[in-house]
This record gives C-alpha cells, structure tokens and sequence, in this order.
C-alpha cells in the first residue's frame, strides 16, 4: 500500500499558481479527482479558469516537476479542463443603465465613519454641480436616513418606480425609509440580493453623474449582489491609520480586485485630531509615521479626514459637515476628494 498521503499532493499543488490568476489549483477548488495508486502512480483531474487557456502544457509540467519531488510519487497523470469562466469574474447584469458612475464605498471593517465618508462626499459633489444619488446598501444598519434627518417614506411613480427622497442636492434610496423605526432585518442571502436589486431597477434614478454606494462591512453576499448587478466605475475604501482597521479594509480592497473593480484609492477617516485651542495635532490612531494607510494598501490616499465635532454632530443631527461649516478643514477635505474623484471619472 503506498504512503503517500493526499494532503502532501494538495500541499505541493496549493504552491503552483494556475497561468494568468493568483491563486492555486487547491484555493480555485479546481480539483475534480485526485487518486494514489501503489505502485506511486498519481492521477489527476483539474478544472481550470478561462485565463489558463493556452498554458496547459506549461501547468502540466510545473504540475509534474512538482508532483515528483513528494517522496514515493514514481509518475504523474494529469488531464486538464478550462472551463469558460474566467476566475475573479462574475455574471454581470446593468440594472443602472442612466447612471454614469457607479461607485463602491466600503471598508470591510465597522466603525471607520464609511457612512459620514459617502454622505459628505454625495453633498460635495452635488454641490459641484453633478447629479448625484446615495444607494444605502447597509441593510443590516442603515444609518442614511439619520444623517439625512429624514422619517418619511418614498412614493411611487406611475410605473410602479420607487421615487428616490432628495435632500441636500442627493437623490437617496435606503432601507431605513420603507420600515418601521427599530425594525431589524433578518434575511438570508437570495433576499439580500433581491433588495439590492430593486434598488437599482426598481428605483426612478433618472439621469445622474454619480451613484455613491454606501456597502455594510464585511466582504459578503451585499458586495457581490451589487457587483452582479452594475457595472461599477470605481471603488473607494475608507480606514482609519490604526493597523487593526487596515487588516479588515485589506479584504475588502482584495475582494474589488477580485470583483475586477478598479479602486481609485483610500480615505484615510479619523486621521488626526486638531487641538482648537493650541493647533496642535494628535494622531489618536496612529498615522503620525512615514507609512499612511495609502502605503500600507498599495494605493493612493485620496483625503485624510480629521476628527472634528462638527462631523459628529452633522452626522446626528442631518446637517453633514459640509453644510454645516463648508469653509472647515474637514469639508475642505471632503470637497477636495470630491473634486479628485469627479476628475478622473468625468472625461
């Protein structure tokens, strides 16, 4: 009997990369047969992405050379699928057909100020001049419909169409405006898609520059509802400096690469705190090193955002801070991220 073991053939083939991905056969799942026969024959059965079309022979023989160094493993078979799928893809509707730019706003992470980041960056670009809508895609919490101070409910069009509540220049649709105050959501995935479906298509967005997609935390079935179902210009991640919020936002920016949405960078929340009395700066969650989240993300820092009280009270009281002290540091920031964010999308 042979004693070669499957778990030393996964290990060998999890350290080969299938051509044009980066990820292993074992993380793929592409493994579809694997038996050991007692002469240390080893038969496989491997399923491969689209990418890898073209470079069978090549993953063969890295299959084969790395195979044959397991101990008691004499030959190596190997027969090869691609299906037509490529990885990191997934089956794409555009429910939003009159929206310009969609745009993901996520952090993988609670507590980072991901809401107060989308809401005053809507205000900033409405008050740019663009036609601008806010999907609150946190069902879970929504929190729009406090940072708004709105309590009422949307009406419906002729057709039927949800028509978005505006304020502040902002076409806005939440789940917080169709229930009752303190009414949790309890759904499962196939509602959670379903509601981020309507959303979109059930919603009278009419024209509008940018949609602003306020995501929960967490990389799961909401972000890939909403990646199925638009085609998203760009994805912004918001963190604050403090490495356990990075290690969360991390995911969350692997997930838009494996999602194939560009990320147009970082918002850097809760930056620093500005003393009012003396003007100096406290960096209350780190930052104050050579190394920013931008760097330790791998992409550009869009903004750093200060601490402030107006903030906080803009998000209590539905007066965000950009209307509440536009000539702020903080609003400053905002606007200027905005103006960032409007350049490089609008051509």
């Amino acid at each position: 009997m042979s004693n070669i073991s499957r778990i030393q053939i996964y290990d060998k083939l999890d350290t080969i990369k299938i051509p044009g991905t980066d990820v292993s056969p074992v993380k793929f799942k592409g493994v579809r047969g694997l038996e050991i026969s007692d002469n240390g024959t080893v038969e496989l059965r491997i399923e491969l992405p689209s990418q890898a079309r073209g470079h069978e022979s090549e993953f063969e023989a890295s299959i084969r050379k790395a195979l044959l160094t397991v101990e008691g493993v004499q030959s190596v078979s190997v027969t090869l699928s691609v299906r037509d799928k490529a990885y990191g893809k997934v089956e794409q509707q555009n429910l939003l057909p009159n929206v310009k730019h969609p745009i993901l706003i996520g952090s993988g992470k609670g507590g980072v100020g991901k809401s107060t980041v989308t809401v005053n960056l809507a205000i900033a670009l409405a008050r740019a001049g663009y036609q601008v809508g806010l999907m609150d895609a946190d069902l879970y919490g929504p929190s729009i419909p406090t940072m708004f101070a709105i309590d009422e409910q949307p009406e419906a069009n002729e057709k039927g169409q949800i028509i978005p509540l505006e304020k502040h220049g902002v076409k806005l649709i939440s789940i917080g405006f169709l229930l009752e105050d303190d009414t949790p959501v309890v759904w499962r995935g196939p509602l959670l898609h379903k509601a981020i479906q309507q959303f979109m298509k059930d919603v009278d967005w009419g024209e509008l520059d940018f949609l602003l997609i306020d995501l929960p935390p967490g990389t799961g079935d909401v972000q890939l509802s909403v990646a199925q179902s638009t085609r998203v210009s760009g994805a912004i991640a918001v963190s604050t400096p403090q490495d356990v919020a990075l290690i969360d936002v991390k995911k969350a920016v692997s997930m838009f690469q494996t999602l194939q949405i560009p990320l147009l960078g970082v918002v850097e929340n809760m930056s620093f705190f500005r003393c009012t009395d003396c003007g100096h700066i406290h960096h209350i969650f780190g930052g104050d090193t050579k190394m920013d989240a931008g760097d330790k993300l791998a992409t550009e820092v869009l903004g750093k955002v200060p601490i402030t009280i107006a903030i906080r009270e803009g998000g209590d009281d539905g007066i965000p801070v950009t209307l509440r002290e536009p000539e702020s540091e903080a609003a400053t920031e905002f606007n200027s991220i905005a103006k960032k964010i409007a350049d490089r999308l609008i051509k």
